[in-house]
């Protein structure tokens, strides 16, 4: 990660996502809020002063805790490091017999061999590719991932604050916070990940990744059932997949963001377990209902600061920055001498 991390102020206030009425809002100020979502809201079905006021304040609430969010998050990680007692310290750092052998060899034929040529090795080596460019390929070991979930058990006991994973998720953990990142999930991207996916997604690559997001999410009856659609806070997603005992819970693509007609092509893709899905992250996408079970998936969004200091895929504008202590955005203030962004 970057000694020195950033995000766009847009953070503080876009994106907010209602989960009761499925829609994504942003907040100024109350006025603004008002004349912009209460009629759209009543459509939806908060049609009571009361049921408005609810909403209001689950807004100040999420804006209050993003404001807080990365002095928390710091605070979180010193605690974890310092207090957690790992259930298996060896799975915290990559080894090579975590990795599927398969996605050995279609890393390496991403670096050494053509588009046409890696796309078939994909194949061949069990992957799945489909007509809107989301790929599913062999990426752990089932036993690797089976420890992994036990290490999440373990830790989901852990009393200690910890922070959603995500805006949109409210059950899981995030691997930085847990402190797993570093000598996993870094590794992972620098020696594998990165050459594939500039194979495949090379405008979204750009230079190259030089951060990321990782986090678990979890589905079950009785917490996150479904996802609604959206698109990720990166370039480029892997989302692997950790268990098999549960039903329902597929992904379902639509087009990109910002692209027209993005609503109206779907792709339905299923999960493996060691499997993971990879995809532009701009691409729009939703999990459906899990129906039975427990669902556990490690999610990691790549990030490019030669793409995303462009624009912002949050608020789709030059990125406004703010220095955080921990959990930035991929960001970067470009040099003086060489900037690669002409609107920083």
């Amino acid at each position: 990660m970057s000694p020195k991390e950033y995000i766009c102020s847009c953070f503080f206030k876009r994106n907010i996502f209602l989960k009761k009425y499925k829609i994504h809002v942003v907040f100024e100020n109350e006025k603004q809020f008002e004349q912009e979502y209460r009629q759209n809201l009543r459509f939806k079905g908060c049609t009571t002063d009361t049921q408005y006021a609810t909403v209001l304040a689950e807004v100040k609430e999420e804006v209050a805790r993003r404001r807080s969010f990365h002095e928390s998050s710091l605070a979180n990680y010193k605690d974890i490091q310092s207090n957690y007692e790992r259930l298996y310290p060896e799975i915290w750092k990559l080894k090579p017999s975590f990795v599927d052998p398969r996605f050995v060899t279609i890393s390496s034929d991403a670096q050494h061999k053509s588009l046409d040529s890696l796309l078939l090795s994909l194949v061949q080596n069990g992957g799945h590719i489909t007509e809107s460019a989301v790929y599913r390929l062999p990426v752990f070991t089932q036993e690797f991932c089976q420890q992994l979930v036990e290490e999440l058990k373990q830790f989901d006991k852990y009393p200690g604050n910890k922070s959603v994973p995500n805006t949109m998720n409210s059950y899981g953990v995030s691997l930085d916070e847990m402190g797993m990142s570093d000598q996993l999930i870094t590794p992972l991207i620098t020696d594998w990940l990165q050459p594939l996916a500039k194979q495949l997604f090379d405008k979204w690559v750009g230079l190259s990744f030089d951060s990321y997001k990782a986090f678990i999410v979890r589905y079950d009856e009785t917490g996150d059932r479904e996802l609604s659609l959206h698109y990720d806070n990166a370039e480029v997603t892997l989302n692997v997949s950790l268990n098999s005992d549960y039903t329902g819970g597929q992904l379902q693509f639509n087009g990109i963001w910002g692209e027209e007609d993005n609503t109206k092509q779907k792709t339905l893709i299923g999960h493996e377990v060691g499997h993971g899905i990879l995809h532009c992250a701009r691409q729009l996408h939703s999990a459906l209902p899990i129906t039975s079970g427990q669902r556990y998936n490690m999610v990691i969004w790549m990030r490019s600061s030669s793409v995303r200091n462009h624009m912002c895929p949050m608020c789709g504008q030059c990125p406004s920055l703010v220095a955080v202590p921990f959990a930035g955005e991929g960001f970067t203030v470009p040099d003086t001498q060489q900037s690669d962004c002409s609107c920083l």
